[in-house]
């Protein structure tokens, strides 16, 4: 069965019983406490914005809709409030309607709302039918799950304009939050901190990034993006999912010494390449968040004549005492290491400030040949 196919197979029991399926146990988002709800609205000549923060409900048309979302708190001398919209492409409007009257109050907020908004896990911008649809599935076609009406009629919400955005999202961020996401919280504070002070530097919001900055900015991006996706595996119905595609491999121990273990996988489909860093739990994909039986890194991975699938793995240290062969086991991608990457963003930003580096301004690109692993390769055709 391919991801894909076990997608339809959860639709279309959502269709025959006429209830959200799940396909996350832990909620995807961080609660959007103080969050100001913000419906979009255009009709080619102006923007028309609602907006609530659950209490107090306002509204306005273009440079009057942003005074309403300044009077809601949204201005750098309040404290940072999350920003709920349905949609990706209402912040967009939203941006764009910022950048027309810059001079507002709220309109630099926006910015750093547009900013965050390309960190996956961050709490400052709560897009809920984004965050909705990672927490379930609808046994609808998957366009009208872009829909916020479309999760009203069928989580049952009675409400409209802002509060129904802001009753989705505090539905889809009910019950336990997936461990370690509440640490993008920090980072987003950090953020909204230093664009703070670069704002009182003198620096226009709207001003684009240096090089060195945006080079930087697409290494935060890339790196919250792998950070959320490694977190996510830890969610026992995403780890299910997740080995329907080879991400998350479960199988049988075949052979066991000390430091090495000799796994076959239950299908032969495996993203983890020669060399990868991988842990792994005793028992099934649905058992993830179990204490880590073993770790290591693949060394070979061979299919026989039968299509048997088998994983070496090397490296695993002395106490790790567990997976004796025929036990079940599943392996996973190594977690992402949130410190390692903040080491290598900041190892990276001291390159910039070297003479010769040209993304800086300084010296001329090098041309460089290397091989390109065929994942990547993959993802590039797919997008």
């Amino acid at each position: 069965m391919s991801l894909t196919q076990f997608t339809l197979g959860a639709r279309l029991r959502a269709a025959d019983t006429g209830e959200p399926v799940a396909i996350s146990v832990y909620a995807p988002a961080i609660p959007p406490l103080g969050g100001i709800a913000v419906t979009v609205d255009s009709d080619g000549d102006h923007i028309y914005l609602n907006a609530t923060d659950g209490n107090v409900t306002r509204a306005g048309t273009d440079r009057d809709g942003l005074d309403a979302l300044a009077a809601l708190g949204a201005t750098l001398t309040s404290p940072r409030r999350p920003l709920i919209v349905g949609a990706a492409r209402d912040l967009a409007v939203l941006t764009a309607l910022a950048r027309a009257y810059p001079d507002t109050l709220a309109s630099p907020v926006v910015g750093w709302w547009d900013e965050r908004s390309d960190y996956p896990g961050t709490d400052a911008v709560h897009i809920a039918t984004d965050a909705a649809r990672r927490r379930w599935v609808l046994g609808v076609h998957p366009d009208l799950e872009l829909d916020t009406a479309t999760w009203a009629q069928w989580l049952g919400i009675a409400s409209t304009g802002p509060h129904l955005l802001l009753d989705l999202a505090r539905r889809t961020a009910s019950g336990h939050t997936l461990p370690g996401l509440l640490g993008a919280s920090v980072i987003d504070t950090a953020s909204w901190e230093r664009y703070n002070a670069r704002l009182k530097a003198g620096r226009p919001w709207w001003a684009k990034d240096s090089r060195s900055d945006a080079a930087l900015g697409l290494i935060g991006r890339s790196h919250a993006a792998e950070w959320f996706d490694s977190i996510r595996l830890d969610d026992p119905l995403v780890a299910v999912a997740a080995s329907h595609d080879g991400t998350v491999i479960p199988g049988t121990v075949r052979a066991r010494k000390e430091g090495v273990a000799v796994i076959e996988a239950d299908r032969p489909l495996s993203r983890l390449r020669v060399d990868s860093k991988i842990i792994g739990w005793l028992g099934e994909p649905i058992h993830a968040g179990r204490v880590e039986a073993l770790s290591g890194t693949v060394t070979t991975a061979r299919i026989d004549t039968h299509s048997r699938l088998t994983i070496t793995i090397e490296g695993i240290p002395k106490r790790a005492t567990a997976c004796k062969p025929g036990e079940r086991v599943t392996l996973r991608p190594q977690r992402v290491d949130p410190h390692m990457q903040a080491s290598a963003r900041r190892l990276a930003a001291t390159g910039y400030h070297r003479d010769s580096n040209w993304i800086a301004g300084r010296g001329k690109p090098v041309a460089r040949r290397g091989d390109v692993p065929l994942d990547v390769i993959v993802a590039a055709a797919e997008d």
